[in-house]
């Protein structure tokens, strides 16, 4: 089964682009949400912008700040319809801050609320039957790519902003 993983979150070349990479720095804070296991992939992203130097936050958590102008929310979606989702998506627009959605299709509700679209391999967990891009069940491979799209991000805004894994270290958790 690994290798059936593999070779679905393959299919599908993801790149990182400079204008990505610079959103990412230019941002003063940014913001991440996903419901579920997405969500979860988001949680791991938001801990390595904070160990690259940026200020990031988990929408819902109680020490998140009110979004701002400028701000920057990267959420992640695979059908690009979830409610609570679009719901934060259209608050953060009203804030005037700056969207960015992960998802499997670039038309949707959420696609018209952001910035910035990145298409990853996946399925929506609605979908079955002919319709499935993957053999895993519901959201799984979606939930994957959210993942290695954000360990991705992190290599590419290392190189970007020459930030090293000792500058990184430096800012690691220290009460474990």
């Amino acid at each position: 089964m690994w290798q059936t993983i593999l070779a679905e979150l393959g299919r599908q070349d993801v790149t990182t682009t400079k204008a990505e990479l610079e959103r990412l720095q230019q941002a003063p804070r940014i913001f991440v949400y996903g419901g579920g296991r997405s969500g979860l992939a988001l949680r791991g992203l938001a801990m390595r912008l904070m160990q690259l130097g940026k200020t990031a936050y988990v929408v819902g958590e109680t020490t998140t700040p009110a979004i701002q102008a400028g701000d920057l929310l990267l959420v992640a979606s695979a059908s690009g319809t979830t409610t609570g989702t679009v719901n934060i998506a259209k608050a953060a627009r009203q804030a005037d801050a700056d969207g960015w959605l992960l998802t499997t299709i670039d038309e949707s509700p959420l696609a018209d609320l952001a910035q910035q679209v990145t298409l990853l391999p996946g399925k929506s967990k609605d979908l079955v039957g002919e319709e499935q891009a993957s053999v895993q069940p519901m959201g799984s491979l979606f939930e994957q790519s959210v993942w290695l799209f954000g360990d991705a991000l992190t290599l590419a805004y290392m190189q970007f902003a020459e930030v090293s894994e000792a500058d990184m270290r430096k800012r690691h958790s220290n009460l474990e």
